[in-house]
């Protein structure tokens, strides 16, 4: 299978390193160093890193270069072991190129296990060498692991820790957050291990392990003590990014934080926290862009493919939707989003009989969290059986004063909207905003409650939640004719970030449209904002970074034996006559001419 599109040679996983020691306690070792390993290789801006979860799927697994390269679509992968013997430790890491299906590069490091820090380092820098003399320049920084100032044998704690609460069930999470307690009680100024206690807790009270209620209430010390401690890593960055949008309705500084988490590290998970802030405002489009970096870096993550359904079931795109929820549920039957959105997708799609009997077959977390109650009372809703719908009104009243008031009003609110009931959506939902709940954010989107779009009532909490709504804004904003001054200024940066960070141009189809949803503007807007921000069209805008692209990819080694038609195609362009004519327009010489100057240099 050849690489996407979207991936080139400098994109890599690193492979769960097997424990290679007589003890099996030592697993949690090894899943640790696989992690720091990660961690740190995505710290250059230059690499996609495939994340964790998708990572592990290869744990304990027998693995083939065609099996890495068909489930993770990457150019090269890590593998290693790992063997400790009392206060020492061998490390063997190798390199795969999945194109060419070889071993470039191998290394053993025999070092003192007090060295952990230094040899994770070591270790990182070696492979972001190796990498770059295999396929070209890449920026990499003096250091890429820091040392954490405790002693080894409590960092080994810790990542023990961290072991059982990724395993995300109840008792192992229960254990790991013991273990990290401990670790707290012996080195109180580690920001790491209240970090994980926080996720633990959030992933139970998310997963329905815990009432959520309860696990976030339990989750906030941790947190807030972590931030304390270091405020500027990236989860640290990324904690307060959630906080600001769901607990603060904050949306500019949650981008702030999330763009800086960004800036420290790429991560799936940052990637989807952007996404969901772009959903919240309505800009659809935006958001399935940032999701699909997100799933390029971690495919086998659960809750990716989860919000890939939910996306296309706000663009009401229910056929569509369907097999990404189901997706999620075969990668993690425990996830307890995706079976509303199944549910309300078959119902909006003109199959309530098959909805109402997809939601009476539900059991586990989706009976606890409400999800069959709500979603069978929705389908009666539909059906016009109006005392069956009723009485699941009445029964989902009964838990507006529990833990579960987020997901009772949410279905409140869905079922009095498909019934008509605007009045009493209004006012539920005024209800739900001032007891602020998170719920109101993601009302905004909703096709449920498309009816109320001109609802006065519903229009003022939706601006007072969201004040940058493009759901409310957007035609008022575009009633000018053209883009003011600093609008210019704005996108202009924008769009060449964007340009930067997803190579679009390497598309060889990409069109003016396309380039409009990443802006999330009119393609009208776009065309002029290219004519007077840059002072080209779009063609001479796109072309302008492929012929830089070409001029970098041309003198790289590994395309000496290339035609220059062949590099000027992986370049993004399609046509030798575009390609011949916007170099020699650009450079002011043709490609033959400009290759010969290189050569003479």
């Amino acid at each position: 299978m050849p690489l996407s599109i979207n991936q080139t040679k400098t994109s890599i996983a690193v492979l769960p390193f097997v424990n290679m020691s007589n003890s099996e306690n030592n697993e949690y070792f090894c899943d640790g160093l696989t992690e720091e390993v990660i961690n740190a290789l995505a710290k250059i801006k230059d690499l996609s890193v495939t994340s964790r979860t998708s990572s592990f799927y290869f744990k304990n697994k027998p693995v083939t270069t065609q099996g890495v390269k068909e489930k993770l679509d990457v150019a090269t992968f890590i593998e290693g072991s790992v063997r400790l013997s009392g206060s020492k430790m061998r490390i063997t890491v190798q390199m795969i190129d999945t194109e060419e299906d070889f071993h470039f590069w191998s290394e053993t490091f025999d070092r003192n296990l007090n060295d952990i820090f230094a040899v994770q380092d070591e270790i990182s820098m070696f492979i972001a060498e190796r990498l770059r003399e295999h396929i070209g320049h890449i920026e990499i920084q003096d250091k890429l692991v820091e040392p954490i100032d405790v002693p080894v044998d409590i960092y080994r704690e810790y990542l023990k820790g961290r072991y059982y609460i990724m395993k995300l069930d109840y008792k192992n999470s229960i254990k790991g957050i013991n273990i990290l307690k401990e670790v707290i009680h012996k080195s109180p100024n580690f920001s790491n291990p209240y970090l994980d206690i926080n996720l633990a807790y959030v992933n139970m009270g998310t997963m329905g392990l815990l009432p959520a209620f309860e696990a976030y209430e339990k989750a906030q010390p941790y947190l807030l003590k972590a931030l304390e401690l270091d405020p500027n890593s990236s989860r640290s960055q990324l904690n307060l990014a959630w906080i600001e949008c769901w607990q603060n309705w904050n949306l500019k500084k949650a981008y702030e934080h999330a763009n800086k988490a960004l800036e420290i590290q790429q991560a799936d998970d940052i990637y989807l926290t952007i996404s969901n802030f772009l959903t919240v405002e309505g800009k659809l489009d935006a958001a399935r862009n940032y999701l699909d970096k997100a799933l390029q870096l971690d495919p086998f993550a659960a809750i990716n493919h989860h919000y890939k359904g939910f996306l296309y079931y706000l663009q009401e795109d229910y056929t569509t939707a369907i097999p990404f929820l189901k997706k999620a549920l075969e990668l993690d039957p425990t996830l307890p989003f995706p079976p509303i959105y199944i549910g309300i997708c078959l119902l909006m799609s003109g199959k309530p009989n098959e909805a109402l009997t997809y939601f009476g077959s539900l059991e586990g977390v989706s009976v606890n969290d409400l999800t069959k109650l709500g979603g069978e009372t929705m389908c009666y809703a539909k059906l016009n059986e109006m005392e069956k719908c009723n009485d699941g009104l009445k029964e989902l009243e009964t838990y507006l004063t529990t833990a579960l008031v987020d997901k009772a009003f949410t279905f409140l609110i869905l079922v009095n909207a498909l019934l008509g009931n605007y009045e009493k959506v209004v006012d539920l939902i005024t209800q739900a905003y001032h007891k602020r709940l998170p719920l109101i954010l993601l009302l905004n989107p909703s096709p449920i409650l498309k009816p109320l779009k001109n609802h006065k009532g519903f229009k003022d909490i939706m601006l007072k939640a969201i004040p940058d709504n493009v759901n409310y804004k957007q035609n008022k904003k575009y009633k000018q004719a053209l883009l003011d001054t600093n609008e210019i200024e704005k996108y202009s940066k924008e769009l060449e970030q964007i340009m930067v960070d997803y190579k679009l141009y390497l598309n060889p189809d990409l069109a003016l449209k396309d380039l409009a949803s990443y802006l999330e503007l009119p393609a009208n807007y776009v065309s002029q904002l290219l004519n007077l921000g840059f002072q080209k069209n779009f063609s001479e805008y796109v072309n302008s970074y492929r012929v830089k692209e070409f001029k970098e990819r041309i003198l790289l080694e590994e395309n000496k034996g290339l035609t220059i038609m062949a590099v000027a195609y992986d370049s993004g362009f399609n046509s030798k006559t575009v390609f011949n004519t916007f170099f020699k327009k650009i450079e002011g010489m043709t490609p033959n001419a400009y290759l010969k100057s290189t050569q003479k240099d």
